[in-house]
């Protein structure tokens, strides 16, 4: 199978076979590549430098991308379901529009990853590992994060309304500036997280765990619902 170049359509790389499904391509160099579609499932792709590939629609579930470059890479409709993508640089990625197919994350492991400045709007990250993860300047308007483990992630300046991070842990997170409106936070462990001059309108935070919770310059905390006044 080749893999072309996404404007040139240039050769970069040869692999044996018709699919890439399985394939070792760990710390290969592909650039622009273009994967639309391609079967990447269970593929070892770890260090690879996959910046500004276009990987709309590709399978990558169960794929080793530790460590992988996907800098300004397009991911629109790509499912990583259950891959690993430890310290993984996944910055100013693009989602486009989420249309029916939506990118899934799903059980991936996402610890330590840089997503700040990418659309991520609509993704599904269910139950996906996401310790110390950098979501910053990001938008996850919409986005399903339901039961993922999110401690330590810093979420400051980003737009989240209406992203469901109900049964999450949040742990010693940061909201720092970021628009929460009608974001739901049910059942959400938020112990020692902190939201100054964040907005949250709306927020549903029933049953949340606020232990040690800082709220600070929040001019519209009265329009949470779910707090204890």
């Amino acid at each position: 199978m080749i893999i072309n170049h996404r404007e040139s359509g240039a050769r970069l790389l040869e692999v044996a076979g018709e699919t890439l499904a399985g394939a070792r391509l760990d710390g290969a160099v592909l650039l622009y590549a273009d994967l639309r579609g391609a079967d990447l499932r269970l593929a070892d792709l770890r260090g690879a430098d996959l910046c500004q590939a276009d990987l709309r629609s590709a399978r990558l579930d169960g794929a080793r991308l530790a460590g992988a470059d996907l800098t300004l890479a397009d991911l629109s409709g790509a499912t990583f379901r259950g891959a690993g993508l430890a310290d993984a640089r996944l910055q100013a990625v693009s989602l486009a529009e989420p249309g029916p197919v939506r990118t899934d994350f799903s059980d991936a492991d996402l610890t330590r990853v840089t997503l700040k400045n990418s659309n991520l709007r609509g993704a599904i990250f269910r139950d996906a590992e996401m310790r110390r993860i950098d979501l910053t300047h990001v938008d996850l308007r919409g986005a399903d994060l339901t039961g993922a483990d999110l401690t330590e992630a810093n979420l400051s300046y980003s737009d989240l309304r209406g992203a469901d991070f109900s049964f999450t842990l949040l742990l010693s997170a940061l909201f720092n500036g970021a628009d929460l409106r009608d974001v739901l936070l049910r059942q959400a462990d938020l112990t020692y997280a902190t939201c100054n001059s964040a907005t949250l309108a709306g927020a549903d935070l029933t049953g949340a765990r606020l232990s040690r919770t800082v709220f600070a310059e929040i001019p519209d905390l009265e329009l949470a619902l779910g707090l204890a006044r």
